[in-house]
């Protein structure tokens, strides 16, 4: 069984999909790559990166906070606006 080649460009799409929030499974599926080879991708294209995956992490737990915090903020508005 030989395996496949891929170009870089084809990798880092891979790689900036799962960033976006794609699924591993996902992309491995849809693009008929192992959820192995895509691992080994992203921590070879990881440091390239413009921003950690730690980093990604945390703000992506911030902006969740903040958008449950918005939401918080127009009922209570709506609460206030309606006595």
């Amino acid at each position: 069984m030989s395996s496949k080649r891929y170009d870089e460009s084809f990798k880092k799409k891979i790689v900036q999909l799962h960033l976006e929030g794609r699924a591993i499974t996902e992309l491995g599926k849809e693009y008929k790559v192992s959820p192995t080879a895509i691992y080994s991708w992203i921590k070879l294209y990881a440091d390239e990166s413009a921003i950690s995956f730690k980093e990604l992490s945390a703000i992506q737990k911030e902006n969740k906070r903040l958008k449950q915090e918005v939401e918080i903020l127009k009922q209570a508005m709506t609460i206030m606006t309606s006595k």
